[in-house]
C-alpha cells in the first residue's frame, strides 16, 4: 500500500501527503511574507491561548523557549484565563478557524483585563474582533485543516517574540528548513518502504496503540504524535515524559494484562542529558523488555534544538498519515470533532 503512489493519492481525499511535503517551503513562506508591526513592549508573562493543535502550537514553543527566555509562557486551554492575566501580559491567542469558542473567550476575557492581545487566525470571529478592537493580527493562509497548519501558526509566534526583542529566531529557522528538507528526502511519498524511515515505523506501529515518551524540550513533540495519531491514522494513542514516568508510569507497565496492544516509541536525542539517558536505558531494560513486543527508539540528528524539534515533529506527522493510508483511512476527516461543534 504505501509504495503505490496511486492508491494513496486515491484514498488521501485532500493531499494531505502533498501539504506535508511542503511544509519546509510553508515555513520559508511565513519568514518571506510575515510582517508584524508591534509598539514596543516587555511582558511579565506571556500566555498563549488556543486549543488543539493550536495549543501544542504554545506547547512546543513553551519546551523550546523555556530555558531561553526569562519571560515565563503559559499555555492556556480554556474559556477563561489565569488569575495573573493583567495589562502586562502578552495574550497571543492562536485559531487556525479564527471561530474557537474557547479561544474566542480567553480572547475577550483578555481584553477585559488590559492584556496585549495578538490574533493569529486563517479568517473568522477573531479576524473580526481584532479588526473592531484594532489589535494586532497575523494572517494564516485558508484552505488547510488546522493540524496540517503548525508553520503558519508557530514561526509567526517566533517572529513576534523577535520583534520584541525577546528572542532571535532567524538562525535557527535557517538551519531548520534545511534539516527538514534533508529528511524529506528520505521519507516522501516517492520513497519506497525499505529506504523510507516513516512508512516503516507506521508498519511497526500498526495494529498496536502507541504511548510516546518525550522528556525535555521534547515532551510537547510526543504529545503532537499523540494527537496527529488520533485525528490523521485515527487510533487510540498516549503520551508520557521523562522523568515523570519513573514515578508511576512504570509500576502501570509491569501491573497490566493487555502490555502486548501497546508500543512504546520514545522520542530520543545524542545531546540528551546525561542522567536523562541513565532513566531511559533502565526503563527500557527493567520495564519494557519483556514486557511488549516492540520497543521503538526515534533519534534526531539535527544540530540546533529547534531543528531537533521540528524534525521530529515532521518525521512524526508523516507516520500518522502512512498509518492511516495503511488502515485504509483518508487522513482528512474528524467528523467527530465536526459533529461535536455541531451539537455545542
Amino acid at each position: 500500500m504505501l509504495d503505490d503512489i496511486e492508491k494513496m493519492e486515491e484514498l488521501d481525499s485532500n493531499d494531505m501527503l502533498q501539504i506535508l511535503e511542503n511544509f519546509p517551503e510553508q515555513i520559508e513562506e511565513v519568514v518571506e511574507k510575515s510582517e508584524i508591526n508591534l509598539l514596543p513592549f516587555q511582558p511579565d508573562n506571556i500566555v498563549i491561548a488556543g486549543m488543539g493543535g493550536s495549543a501544542i502550537v504554545g506547547d512546543t514553543l513553551k519546551s523550546f523557549l523555556a530555558n531561553r527566555i526569562q519571560v515565563p509562557i503559559y499555555v492556556n486551554r480554556d474559556y477563561t484565563l489565569p488569575s495573573f492575566v493583567d495589562e502586562n501580559t502578552l495574550l497571543i491567542v492562536v485559531s487556525y478557524s479564527g471561530d474557537t469558542e474557547e479561544t474566542l473567550s480567553a480572547a475577550r476575557e483578555g481584553l477585559k483585563r488590559d492584556a496585549k492581545v495578538v490574533g493569529i487566525s486563517s479568517n473568522g470571529e477573531l479576524e473580526k474582533l481584532c479588526k473592531k478592537e484594532h489589535l494586532v493580527f497575523i494572517q494564516a493562509p485558508t484552505g488547510y485543516p488546522p493540524r496540517a497548519a503548525f508553520a503558519f501558526l508557530f514561526v509567526p509566534v517566533l517572529q513576534l517574540l523577535s520583534e520584541l526583542l525577546i528572542y532571535d529566531s532567524e538562525v535557527d529557522i535557517i538551519d531548520s528548513v534545511s534539516k527538514l528538507k534533508e529528511l524529506r528526502d528520505r521519507i516522501k511519498a516517492d520513497v519506497d518502504t525499505e529506504e523510507n524511515e516513516a512508512k516503516k515505523l507506521a508498519k511497526r506501529i500498526y495494529g498496536k496503540i502507541p504511548i510516546v515518551y518525550g522528556h525535555s524540550i521534547y515532551n510537547a513533540v510526543a504529545n503532537r504524535w499523540h494527537t496527529q495519531f488520533n485525528e490523521n491514522s485515527e487510533i487510540l494513542s498516549w503520551y508520557g515524559a521523562f522523568p515523570e514516568m519513573n514515578h508511576n508510569e512504570i509500576v502501570g507497565w509491569k501491573g497490566g494484562e493487555k502490555k502486548k496492544e501497546f508500543v512504546p516509541v520514545l522520542l530520543r536525542d545524542e545531546k540528551e542529558l546525561d542522567k536523562i539517558n541513565q532513566r531511559i536505558e533502565l526503563t527500557k531494560e527493567l520495564v519494557f523488555e519483556g514486557e511488549v513486543e516492540d520497543m521503538i527508539e526515534v533519534w534526531t540528528d539535527a544540530d540546533t534544538q529547534l531543528a531537533r524539534i521540528l524534525y521530529l515533529v515532521y518525521l512524526g506527522d508523516y507516520v500518522s498519515i502512512y498509518l492511516a493510508l495503511l488502515r485504509g483511512k483518508d487522513p482528512s476527516p474528524v467528523k467527530i470533532i465536526d459533529e461535536l461543534k455541531e451539537n455545542l
